[in-house]
């Protein structure tokens, strides 16, 4: 009996991406060596149809990296540049045409996805280091029945001092925006209150 195998629903813009890639079929060999062939004015108008109909590698290659942090669109937009760069700059003694545009859209992408992944690892490490900061800035507190110095946060963190500095103008720039956006919350309750209170 026959394996069936259920195909994964793709999201929207999944989808959209799929509809204006279906626009332009794949090229025959023919076509794309006569393309590649090109030179002089014509070269542009050959890149361009070349680019286009290459899209294709790119979907491929979105899709096989979707849900790891870094927007379908956003993969598909980073892919295309390097897809464009590719055929742009290819000479026939660089190898493979296709081998060439497929490593191109690939290293593109996977350097979007490792700067992603590198800065969430840094927002992980920072959001660690607060509350590390925070800790230590009550137990000292409640030491010393004071606030505690950022010299004195160092030592017992065993940071350089500069990083404490550092990090505590952050959190210190964090509460001034989270308390104006919660001030700014309850402005628009009460002109809801008083909007109430005026039709009652």
């Amino acid at each position: 009996m026959a394996q069936r195998f259920e195909q994964r629903p793709l999201n929207d813009e999944e989808e959209d991406y799929r509809a204006q890639v279906a626009r332009y079929p794949r090229l025959s060999n023919g076509e794309e060596q006569r393309l590649l062939a090109t030179q002089g004015t014509g070269r542009d108008k050959a890149n361009r149809i070349l680019i286009e109909h290459n899209l294709h590698l790119v979907l491929e290659a979105a899709h096989a990296r979707r849900a790891r942090g870094v927007p379908f669109g956003d993969l598909f937009q980073e892919g295309t540049v390097g897809l464009i760069s590719a055929v742009e700059h290819y000479k026939p003694g660089d190898g493979g045409f296709h081998a060439r545009l497929v490593h191109a859209i690939a290293a593109t992408m996977d350097d979007v996805l490792a700067q992603t992944e590198e800065a969430q690892r840094n927002d992980e490490s920072f959001v660690v280091a607060c509350r590390l900061l925070e800790s230590a800035q009550r137990l000292l507190s409640e030491r010393l029945g004071r606030a505690a110095t950022p010299a004195e946060l160092a030592k017992l963190l065993q940071w350089e001092e500069a990083r404490v500095s550092v990090i505590l103008a952050m959190l210190g720039e964090a509460r001034v925006v989270h308390d104006q956006e919660l001030l700014d919350y309850l402005d628009v309750m009460d002109d809801l209150n008083d909007l109430d209170n005026q039709e009652a």
